[in-house]
């Protein structure tokens, strides 16, 4: 088989395995696109939900919950981080648009896009998300730790070459996870990509039967 052929097979197949999530996220693409009309909206959402699809099904291959899940490997684990940083960068573009034109109106989305941020920044800029917020230089920890004098760094928001790497790790579920820094909260805590993912869908679930008081913003 060729690339090609292997990359459609393995969408294919998340979409066979995860149906009823794949009508879901089309419900939601269709909803959220069409508060943006004559865009690409409704075609974005439904690549972030075929995305989705696919990373349960490698999250569910690699859980150990799961009878005959295969071990982690260093190779599949680089894939599988690399298609959920895909992912949230393209979540993340989502929810930014919807709450910088005024199209939500539930502080679920804010909070869900907050938390996207903390993810895309480090991800995609490199540095800690919201950094000129800080007073003064914070005091780093490098992880995996080094144990010597490199483990202690300073990061400082004036500096051009700063750098942020947030530590990654694979939850009990087999889903990447990452350590984000929320200056907002003065907080440090671990997100795992497949909660996100369902934080996404229950929002939406709740209030799909509500027409004129759900998760977006009808056009008058």
């Amino acid at each position: 088989m060729t690339v090609m052929q292997l990359i459609t097979a393995a969408f294919r197949l998340a979409v066979f395995r995860h149906p009823e999530l794949h009508q879901t996220w089309v419900n939601i693409s269709l909803r959220v696109g069409g508060l943006l009309l004559k865009s690409r909206l409704v075609a974005s959402v439904q690549r972030a939900g075929e995305l989705d699809m696919v990373l349960r099904c490698m999250e569910d291959d690699f859980s150990p919950s799961q009878e005959g899940a295969g071990e982690v490997d260093l190779f599949s684990f680089h894939y599988q981080l690399m298609l959920s940083q895909l992912w949230v960068g393209e979540v993340y573009e989502i929810f930014r648009l919807l709450i910088e034109r005024k199209l939500v109106l539930d502080s679920d989305v804010s909070a869900i896009a907050h938390d996207l941020r903390l993810l895309r920044i480090p991800l995609e800029k490199h540095e800690i998300a919201a950094d000129k917020k800080l007073t003064g230089p914070l005091l780093m920890q490098r992880h995996p730790p080094t144990n010597d004098e490199t483990a202690i760094y300073q990061y400082s928001k004036s500096d051009a070459q700063r750098a942020h790497i947030m530590p990654s790790e694979i939850s009990s579920r087999g889903s990447v996870m990452w350590q984000v820094l929320d200056l907002q909260s003065d907080s440090s805590r671990w997100l795992e990509r497949r909660t996100l993912s369902e934080r996404i869908v229950a929002v939406n679930l709740v209030r799909s039967g509500h027409i004129g008081c759900g998760l977006f913003r009808r056009h008058r």
